[in-house]
């Protein structure tokens, strides 16, 4: 046999690359192989061409990068613990893949036994074992001494469980690292207080700061919640927390879970500093409310704007220093109703550059010419007035008691000896309210919402100890007898930051120490007031898709839409739904969702929500008997009696840095960290699972990835932390008991190591399916989510 393949052959073959007989090396061969490539893949090249376009031209490409690389090192992460614990337990790993899908161009190569591949698809990862998955039936799985089938149960479970563990210990080292630099923790002042919550019942008030709870001393704002959301029905939690310097003393608080609540909540809120809000890079973020009189100013307030000094109450005419949340509050409600001037010091401004000057005009209550019912009394305050006086509020459990309702406030006479008397439906010529001048009393209407307003005015000013009357009705009296007693005011409250978010949130007239339910029942129509000028309510097909599809255009829906009929609302009309007009920073109308489910004591928290919302017009579903339901709109108007000392600026947290004396100090912080958000992800978990939170609040990858660009834009070691709880959150997600996720195959381990066999594979095989179909649906709905939240203002 001749030993040269080519003799005799009047054409010699070369291989690739190599020298044609008197030439250059021929490149055809490697030419038309990466020809092939290029068509097969295709798809991925211009697909990855067309988001680097897209994110050169509306994202930052650095702040991207960081985003790309933070989260898919998470997911190098995890997935590399079960490739370690696999290797170790000496498993044969065919492919170790970041992302699913085909590979990203250039990024697919295979090393041994294993290929190494970045999937062009970046929702996730995974390992390939032979033997396990899909491929755990075949006939390498069965002959591999080396498959993942192979091994003992506690090997596989080692296996399954190395992700989660990475996952854990690379968030622990995000905080460890983090709080060796130092990190933003937001500190345990109390910027606002829950009308009727556990910490208002307690007596806590705006400006506290609290010192130790549940035996955590010195707590931020975030060492709160987890010790407060696991607490049992009427546990006491022992707390302390000083005012002005003074400690409160050893207390206790039990954390109260309303109706619309998920977790038993204290009922406070972080501070603010004196910083304007900020957004995310080349966004058009705005720190002021739409509509409101903070968004018509010229020059424009622009986000991280400090406000370094503003009017001073004593002379408005004067600008003078503010250096606290606290301060700027004080005075804002001292200027209800005045021009202020604020002076701003800008950001990226040289210290020698004069802060800007910016004048903001007054902003009132709006109204809707309707007078609302009143509810009992569902609140009192620890050693309040109302208390000391044998006020009752509203109590639940095995003996409910009914809470006593406000009839009448009786106010004394002012120095000309006029008297004021806001009257809710009792008759005068009773013996029992005889006074020596009838004739100096002015007897007003009782109107539930506007009572703690007209008490603080009434107050403003005044000096020495001040005092009102009550009439109420109780229910332990005859239907014709009314208990008549005195309280004590305290004016101070005047300049608490008191909110009414919750669904049955009473409103609070602190003063007295009371708060009292809003019924959602029209008890009076003003002649004149948008109330008895109502138009019904165009219709609009489901989610109000229409609308935006014609405020597209351009076009006002309600121009072709039936409604607009002319339907005052009456006397004993039920309110059952509502839904609230919000304002684009462009000025455009955003209708909001209905809200149908209205709880049994609404109207505090209607108003609250509405007094916040340019342009202050508010669809109303309205019940009128068994059988006439019908909506109406209502645009409320300005009563000028009554200003506010909102005026739509939005202000950031107030933080404080908390830095590690010392590595040992640093792992402490760090470990602390993690359980704390474990908990906090397991509580939130169960509460969705139980329905006492909307599967609404779930975000998704898309999501994710916008609040890590913001944070990737703002601050390195701020990122480093949301990567750690990102990285955490993985973890526990993981780990729950659903097929198809580690948490499930676990299950299935430990189901086998009970009964001494593997699972069924037709078992075995129709959880996997479910748990796949679960998750994917699980990921339409997220991203359903995060779509409707970031592009249409939804969810």
């Amino acid at each position: 046999m001749d030993p040269n393949p080519n003799a005799g052959s009047s054409v010699p073959v070369n291989p690739p690359g190599a020298p044609a007989p008197g030439g250059e090396p021929d490149h055809s061969g490697e030419v038309s192989a990466v020809k092939s490539w290029v068509r097969e893949n295709a798809f991925s090249l211009v697909t990855t061409a067309v988001v680097i376009a897209l994110v050169c031209a509306y994202l930052d490409p650095i702040d991207t990068l960081k985003v790309v690389l933070g989260l898919g090192f998470i997911i190098f992460i995890h997935e590399l613990g079960h490739f370690l614990a696999a290797k170790w337990c000496d498993v044969h790993v065919n492919m170790f893949s970041i992302g699913f899908g085909p590979a990203v161009p250039f990024c697919q190569y295979k090393w041994g036994e294993t290929t190494y591949k970045i999937g062009i698809i970046p929702l996730g990862g995974f390992v390939q074992m032979v033997g396990e998955g899909d491929g755990g039936d075949n006939e390498e799985a069965e002959d591999d001494p080396r498959s993942f089938r192979k091994k003992t149960v506690g090997q596989r479970m080692l296996i399954i469980s190395a992700g989660v563990v990475m996952n854990i210990i690379l968030g622990m080292a995000c905080f460890v690292a983090a709080y060796l630099h130092g990190v933003q923790e937001k500190p345990g002042t109390i910027n606002t207080v829950e009308s009727g919550g556990a910490a208002w019942r307690a007596g806590m008030r705006t400006d506290d700061h609290i010192t130790e709870i549940g035996g955590r001393k010195k707590p931020f704002f975030d060492d709160i919640r987890p010790i407060v959301m696991s607490t049992q029905k009427d546990e006491q939690v022992p707390i302390e927390w000083e005012r002005n310097g003074v400690a409160s003393g050893a207390k206790s608080v039990s954390p109260l879970r309303e109706e619309g609540q998920r977790f038993p909540q204290l009922g406070v809120s972080p501070p603010y500093n004196l910083v304007l809000m900020t957004g995310p890079k080349r966004s058009t973020f705005t720190p002021l409310t739409a509509g409101s009189p903070a968004a018509a100013t010229d020059p424009k307030f622009l986000p991280g704007d400090r406000v370094v000094a503003m009017s001073d109450p004593a002379n408005p005419a004067t600008i003078t220093p503010v250096a606290t949340y606290s301060d700027y509050h004080r005075r804002m409600v001292l200027l209800a109703g005045k021009d202020v001037t604020f002076h701003v010091a800008r950001v990226g401004a040289g210290s020698e550059t004069q802060p800007t000057a910016i004048t903001v005009k007054p902003s009132y209550r709006y109204d809707l010419g309707m007078r609302m019912r009143m509810g009992e009394i569902s609140a009192l305050r620890v050693s309040g007035s109302a208390e000391k006086v044998g006020v009752i509020a509203h109590t639940e459990g095995a003996q409910p008691k009914r809470g006593d309702r406000i009839k009448a406030v009786m106010l004394p006479p002012d120095e000309k000896g006029k008297r004021v008397w806001y009257v809710n439906g009792l008759d005068w010529k009773k013996k029992e309210f005889e006074t020596p001048d009838q004739k100096a009393v002015d007897v007003r209407p009782l109107d539930p919402l506007l009572l703690p307003h007209q008490l603080n005015q009434w107050a403003a000013g005044k000096a020495g100890p001040l005092s009102v009357e009550l009439v109420l009705s109780r229910e332990a009296h005859p239907t014709d007898e009314q208990v008549r007693l005195k309280l004590d005011f305290d004016p101070s409250f005047r300049f608490d930051r008191e909110t009414q978010v919750l669904p049955n949130s009473p409103l609070p007239i602190s003063g007295l120490g009371l708060a009292y339910w809003v019924e959602p029942v029209v008890d009076d129509v003003a002649s004149d007031g948008p109330a008895a000028k109502a138009k019904t309510t165009p219709g609009e097909l489901p989610d109000g898709w229409y609308y935006r599809i014609r405020r597209s255009l351009g076009l006002d829906p309600r121009d072709v839409e039936p409604g607009g009929e002319e339907k005052a609302l009456r006397p004993n009309d039920t309110i059952v739904g509502v839904r609230f007009k919000g304002q684009g920073a462009d000025g455009k109308p955003l209708p909001g969702e209905w809200k149908d489910e209205l709880q049994a004591h609404p109207w505090a928290a209607v108003d609250f929500t509405y007094q916040s919302l340019p342009p202050f017009e508010i669809d109303l579903k309205v019940k009128r008997s068994e059988t006439e339901t019908f909506t109406v709109t209502l645009q409320g108007r300005p009563n000028t009696e009554f200003p506010t000392s909102e005026r739509g600026l939005v202000f950031q947290s107030e933080n404080q840095i908390q830095k590690a004396a010392d590595v040992g100090d640093a792992i402490e912080l760090g470990a602390r960290r993690t359980g704390r958000f474990i908990k906090v992800v397991y509580m939130n978990l169960y509460a969705m699972a139980f329905g006492r939170v909307s599967v609404k609040t779930m975000s998704g990858p898309l999501t994710i990835a916008t609040v890590s660009y913001r944070f990737a834009g703002e601050d390195f070691w701020q990122f480093l932390l949301f990567l750690g709880m990102i990285s955490v959150n993985l973890a526990v997600v993981n780990f729950l008991p659903i097929p198809v996720l580690d948490g499930g195959h676990m299950v299935f381990l430990i189901l086998e190591k009970i009964l001494g066999r593997p699972v069924p594979e037709r078992m075995f095989a129709i959880a996997m399916y479910t748990g796949l179909f679960l998750i994917l649906s699980l990921m339409v709905f997220v991203i359903f989510l995060d779509v409707g939240r970031l592009f249409f203002g939804k969810f």
